[in-house]
């Protein structure tokens, strides 16, 4: 079963408001069932929903003045776990006006998304490239054209060592978008929309062609297969593990290793199965304990390459390859990845993982 979306997008820049009317309707099942969202309308027909509403927006957090990623501007389905393939008729008065998938006739389409976004900015222009048929954007400070040509060339490298690696690209585009200016990395935004967190006269990013590699590997895992374990360990381990498969730098993830190996030896929690609430107060850096890189990002990077070193690169990433071509447009978890992994070396990896998983004692 898929959700099939039908959009219209008005932009009242002056309001920052958007006028949305659309339809969904679902093939190979029954008929849709969106969410309920006090922001819209809605009108249900036997195979199909229409809605209508205005939705206001702003910038996100961490984002600069001026720029504007909006993600949630259509009702999301009930269920979590579908594919969903969306079109989005948009108007905008803004001098830069894209969005996710690729722009046709008037139409931006993109199919098997996770969450579709708009960019929309009069401050900042963009530059565009391609790599085959991907679509590239980079949206860049005035003053710093440079910087968006440095990102397109890494991204093309990295698109071409992607494919090679997995066989394609999951989507017809891909935008990259200025980030914080406070610290350094990136985080995805959407399908094929990507945050660079960049001051606004950086000649490079630090950790120039991983953090891009790193950023587009998260839309294999996390946006085209979604992450259904609570901590996201699963989404950000398989990223890691194949960027690291894009770069020959020896030293890569070298600090998040380094920084988990500090805190088992300081006795500090490194547990990944842990109670949400303790997830959660944990994610807050608690005394100054970065649990994000040194366990989410540390211990999960090091669970994916001891059973990468163990089964053999082949055979790890042709589950990983398996797991792309079965759970398009859906979610993984734990159960997922280990059959997969068994299937394609004969191992079963079930009881070492949920150890090393609720373990505070290193597992190096």
């Amino acid at each position: 079963m898929r959700l099939l979306y039908d959009i219209s997008v008005e932009d009242d820049a002056q309001e920052s408001r958007l006028r949305v009317s659309g339809a969904c309707r679902a093939t190979g099942g029954e008929g849709p069932v969106l969410a309920a969202d006090e922001r819209f309308v809605f009108t249900e027909g036997r195979d199909r929903c229409a809605f209508q509403g205005m939705v206001p927006y702003g910038k996100l957090d961490f984002m600069p003045e001026g720029l504007f990623v909006v993600r949630d501007f259509y009702p999301a389905p009930a269920r979590q776990d579908l594919p969903c393939d969306v079109q989005v008729r948009l108007s905008s008065p803004r001098a830069t006006v894209l969005a996710t998938g690729r722009l046709r006739e008037g139409v931006f389409r993109e199919d098997t998304v996770d969450s579709f976004a708009l960019v929309l900015s009069d401050a900042f222009p963009y530059l565009t490239d391609r790599f085959e048929e991907i679509d590239l954007f980079c949206l860049h400070y005035p003053q710093n054209l440079a910087l968006a040509r440095t990102v397109l060339g890494h991204a093309k490298e990295d698109l071409a060592a992607c494919v090679r690696l997995l066989g394609f690209f999951p989507y017809q585009s891909l935008t990259f978008v200025p980030g914080s200016d406070v610290w350094h990395g990136g985080a995805p935004l959407a399908s094929g929309v990507l945050a660079l967190h960049q001051r606004p006269d950086d000649a490079v990013l630090m950790g120039n062609n991983w953090i891009i590699a790193h950023e587009i590997c998260h839309e294999y895992w996390g946006e085209y297969v979604r992450d259904r374990e609570m901590t996201g360990w699963l989404s950000i381990g398989l990223g890691l593990a194949t960027d690291a498969e894009l770069t020959p730098d020896p030293a890569l993830h070298q600090e998040d290793l380094r920084m988990y190996l500090e805190a088992c030896e300081k006795g500090l929690r490194t547990a990944i199965d842990v109670p949400e609430a303790e997830f959660r107060r944990l994610m807050e850096y608690p005394d100054g304990y970065d649990y994000n890189s040194a366990v989410i990002h540390g211990k999960s990077g090091l669970i994916m390459d001891k059973i990468k070193q163990d089964i053999g690169k082949d055979a790890f990433f042709a589950a990983l390859k398996a797991l792309l071509g079965q759970f398009a447009g859906r979610s993984i978890d734990r159960t997922d990845f280990l059959a997969a992994i068994q299937r394609a070396s004969g191992r079963d990896y079930t009881s070492q993982l949920n150890h090393w998983l609720a373990t505070d004692r290193c597992i190096l």
